[in-house]
């Protein structure tokens, strides 16, 4: 049976209210139960991307703040040694494939 929209927003207000230590105390909760066989391969599969993506989110956000910390310690000038490619996605794809080799001949052209 389907959710209906009321059911669905319900969810979702609950799911982006919740507190993360909440979060992470219920899938420590879960790892215990994995450990004692309590769960099928299915749980734990499920279990195991749960905790793989918390994993990342706290890895991109270390990097986020890493990135701030740098900028507060160099007083907002690029740290990075020749100042990089900020804001262009790297490997460089088909929209953007202009911009980078604009980049680069720029770069090329300065006289070191």
């Amino acid at each position: 049976m389907a959710l209906t929209n009321a059911e669905k927003q319900r969810r979702w207000r609950q799911k982006r209210s919740a507190d993360p230590r909440a979060i992470e105390r219920v899938l420590l909760l879960d790892v215990e139960r994995c450990e004692r066989g309590e769960l099928s391969d299915q749980e734990r599969t499920a279990l195991a991307d749960k905790l793989t993506d918390i994993a990342m989110r706290h890895l991109w956000r270390s990097h986020e703040f890493s990135r701030i910390a740098t900028k507060v310690r160099t007083g907002g000038r690029e740290a990075r040694a020749g100042g990089g490619f900020r804001g262009v996605a790297w490997p460089p794809s088909a929209a953007n494939a202009g911009r980078v080799s604009l980049i680069c001949q720029r770069r090329n052209a300065q006289p070191s």
